[in-house]
């Protein structure tokens, strides 16, 4: 896991993140009540509309509930290994996390998860080209800012430890813990995390501000979560392409694939190569 000092600092910025959040949610509320005309959350292809207060107070909650945690753990963290049990227990967690939201949207809200999400009438052949265009995007984009990034961070942080999940792929010999690392890499995360940031959290904040912002907010707490300050520009780079993905075809298959496809691609680098 990340050591005390990394969470110290993500901690912060995720805390930076959340008022921000906050002040943005109250300025945008103002704008549109002195300008009633304006109504930036009807663009694009994500359905936002059946959105409202409880879904915003149940995303208030999510991020505090995550500070908290990053907060309460820091110190156990820092020498915590990453083990077959510890991948399963998240595996599992995420996937709690997951269905939980769905029942959420389902049964206590009404909504139906397979048609906000875009999912109830999916044509494969335009999805199809925009995955493989963006799949390329993805790569390029993130590998280049990746590099500029690692760069930078050589001469600010040299004692910059790699994600330790994928320490322990590279330099594990228990071939059982590496499928666990690939299952949850190219499986479990893509789903969880895009239904999660994705679906609700960039869904949510678009309902109440506008594309811009919500694709930065939701893109910087998918990379905050991933508790690793090398990959937190690369991963936000990352996932506001998601958004732009989603947004284009409005359908939540599509930034699940192109996950699926980053991760595993990274996952077949690092078998091959030393990057």
């Amino acid at each position: 896991m990340a050591d005390v000092f990394t969470i110290g600092v993500l901690r912060d910025l995720a805390i930076l993140v959340a008022i921000a959040t906050a002040f943005a949610l109250l300025g945008y509320r103002t704008l549109r009540l002195r300008c009633p005309g304006l109504s930036w959350n009807q663009e694009g292809q994500v359905l936002t509309r059946p959105y409202s207060v409880p879904d915003l107070i149940l995303l208030a909650l999510l991020g505090l509930f995550f500070i908290s945690t990053m907060q309460a753990s820091a110190a156990e963290q820092a020498d915590a290994a990453i083990s077959s049990a510890g991948i399963i227990i998240s595996m599992v967690f995420n996937l709690m996390v997951c269905l939980a939201l769905l029942m959420y949207l389902h049964r206590l809200r009404g909504l139906n998860p397979a048609e906000l999400f875009g999912l109830q009438h999916v044509h494969w052949r335009s999805i199809s080209r925009v995955v493989l265009v963006f799949a390329v995007v993805c790569l390029v984009t993130v590998s280049l800012v990746a590099i500029g990034v690692t760069h930078w961070l050589q001469s600010v942080w040299p004692d910059l430890q790699p994600q330790p999940l994928v320490e322990t792929f590279k330099t594990s010999d228990n071939l059982g813990l590496k499928v666990l690392v690939v299952l949850a890499a190219v499986v479990i995360a893509p789903l969880a995390e895009e239904t999660l940031f994705r679906g609700f959290v960039y869904g949510v904040l678009k309902r109440y501000t506008d594309i811009p912002f919500a694709a930065l907010a939701s893109s910087l707490m998918f990379a905050i979560i991933h508790q690793h300050v090398g990959s937190l520009v690369p991963l936000c780079v990352l996932a506001v392409l998601f958004c732009i993905a989603y947004e284009l075809t409005g359908c939540l298959l599509v930034p699940m694939l192109l996950h699926m496809i980053f991760n595993a691609t990274s996952i077949v680098m690092m078998i091959f190569t030393d990057a």
